[in-house]
């Protein structure tokens, strides 16, 4: 079964897809990609046999992340979020005796809560996934540093980038304590990464992005070699925001040896993040974010082709697509070993518009914005596992 789309712990590293991203990445360029798992019907039947036989916190959780992420899938973001809710509901109380998966749960919870426009909610859940591994786990594990990461992350969604920052540096002092190294340089990769991509709209984080990138570049020990690696390609991606195009194609033909399979963003053109998704009609509380999916091939260059489009939500503002499809073919990412005969790696990733919710003044009741931020997830399907495994 393929991990929940929301559920692992930490943003992806910028040397780093997600773990079943790197493992399983799609490499055949004639395949063609869908999205593979049981269908919506299938996933409504398992969690329904499964509430009526009061079935076990643990399986209720499986079977509640499962559906609702087929929901996801399918653009109906309400529900999903409201099959999340309806299970923290129910398990919440457990979280003892289940702290992984009630954890799991609320981390889930939280970024489809986040993507429902309510970015301030996901991040209160996001500490809630926290306390319940502190209330597991004894303090300085490594699962407790990593979630407290997370609610660092959650500050970015609503510009608080000091406070994020606060939080990293935190973990990245007690990781260093409890002797966790990848905690540590996962901490210390955090803030490097976040003012490497500031810089790309505002020059004064250039400074404290290369503050950032040199510390990672000074650690030595060899269980760090991959953040050193991405430590490169940062430096990599702050000369593509100054325009230094020569020096990101040298940093990008020196990893070219580093036989990287899986995908890793290099660069992207800051108005792929900042377009003028403006000039929407208000619209109520209840309205799902507007989506497309997208699947293209990455060549073993690290260059974009082959952009195309799987489908989109039946609402769409002021065609903001076509800035997906202007910028996406600019992007960069490290080069790839690919298999022989291959012309790239396929990917799917789905695009979604959200508009938060906002109250209105002189009034409680609340619309949702009419300026939607952008947000992007990887949703490459498993492959099907060859005959005789």
């Amino acid at each position: 079964m393929r991990t929940c789309i929301w559920a692992t712990a930490g943003m992806a590293l910028i040397a780093s897809a997600p773990a079943w991203a790197q493992e399983n990445s799609t490499q055949d360029g004639n395949t063609t990609i869908i999205v593979t798992g049981n269908p919506l019907s299938e996933t409504a039947k398992r969690l329904r046999a499964c509430l009526e036989r009061h079935c076990p916190p643990n399986e209720d959780i499986d079977a509640s992340l499962a559906h609702a992420e087929n929901q996801f899938l399918e653009g109906d973001y309400r529900n999903a979020r409201a099959t999340l809710a309806a299970s923290h509901g129910r398990n919440a109380q457990y979280a003892k005796q289940y702290p992984i998966e009630v954890s799991d749960l609320d981390r889930a919870y939280g970024r489809l809560t986040n993507m429902n426009g309510r970015p301030d909610d996901g991040r209160i859940l996001q500490i809630g996934a926290l306390d319940t591994l502190k209330g597991g786990f004894e303090a300085g594990d490594a699962r407790i540093l990593d979630q407290r990461l997370m609610t660092g992350d959650e500050f970015i969604h609503t510009g608080r980038i000091t406070a994020a920052t606060d939080v990293y540096r935190k973990v990245e002092k007690q990781a260093r304590e409890a002797g966790h190294l990848r905690v540590m340089a996962n901490a210390m990769l955090r803030p490097a990464t976040l003012f490497t991509a500031l810089s790309a709209i505002d020059s004064g984080y250039r400074t404290p992005a290369r503050a950032a990138i040199s510390r990672l570049e000074r650690t030595t020990e060899p269980e760090l070699a991959a953040f050193r690696v991405a430590a490169q390609l940062l430096r990599a991606r702050l000369a593509a925001t100054t325009g230094d195009d020569d020096d990101l194609e040298k940093t990008l033909q020196k990893l070219a040896g580093e036989g990287f399979t899986y995908p890793v963003l290099v660069y992207e053109e800051p108005s792929f993040r900042n377009g003028p998704f403006t000039g929407v009609a208000a619209r109520g509380l209840d309205t799902n974010p507007e989506w497309i999916d997208l699947r293209f091939k990455i060549d073993a260059s690290g260059r974009v082709h082959d952009v195309d489009e799987l489908r989109r939500s039946p609402q769409i503002s002021n065609d903001w697509p076509k800035y997906i499809f202007r910028t996406l073919p600019k992007r960069r990412y490290v080069p790839l070993k690919l298999p022989a005969g291959s012309d790239g790696m396929v990917r799917v990733e789905r695009f979604t518009l959200v508009f938060d919710a906002q109250s209105n003044t002189g009034s409680n009741m609340q619309t949702r914005s009419t300026k939607g931020r952008l947000v992007s997830l990887d949703l490459t399907p498993d492959p099907v596992p060859s005959k005789g495994g």
